[in-house]
């Protein structure tokens, strides 16, 4: 069966696709496009635990504590114990990380721009908003699109879809 039109295909490969010129944007700042989300992430939100960063990134915590380790190591994120729970560690930038962040991200930003300057300002508005849809439907329940009540979470268009 060719997979070449499906359009979760599609957006796998979309992805890998942005993540490589990401990648390409941010490399003379000696991170990658996962370090940067981290880096971010603790920008906006100083304190998070491995497991929150990792949750938030849309990583596994073995690779956002692989990356943390990474940006300790670099004098980029101090991480400091849980004052009410010694075993989480919560995550902060340092005076240097701070610099890298702002700059790795603007860089980030900018290699997303050059990946979609392929398209238009409206195709991107109609990409942007068509994603926002895809991602703000609720996930499966049982992990086969039913939301355990035989329903699709789409008013029953699947199951007339089916039918048809």
């Amino acid at each position: 069966m060719d997979t070449s039109d499906n359009v979760l295909w599609l957006l796998i490969r979309a992805h890998r696709h942005g993540r490589r010129w990401v990648d390409a944007a941010v490399r003379s700042h000696g991170v990658t496009a996962a370090q940067v989300g981290l880096l971010n992430r603790l920008a906006e939100h100083p304190g998070l635990s491995g497991a929150e960063l990792a949750r938030s990134s849309l990583i596994s915590p073995q690779a956002s504590s692989l990356a943390l380790e990474i940006l300790e190591r670099r004098g980029l994120v101090e991480r400091r114990p849980d004052p009410s729970h010694g075993r989480i560690l919560r995550s902060y930038l340092t005076e240097e990380g701070r610099r890298l962040a702002a700059a790795s991200v603007s860089a980030a930003v900018q290699g997303e721009a050059e990946l979609l300057a392929v398209l238009d300002d409206d195709e991107r508005a109609v990409l942007r908003r068509l994603l926002q849809r895809l991602v703000g439907r609720p996930e499966p329940v049982d992990g086969y699109g039913s939301h355990g009540d035989g329903s699709h979470g789409d008013g029953g268009r699947a199951a007339g879809a089916a039918g048809a």
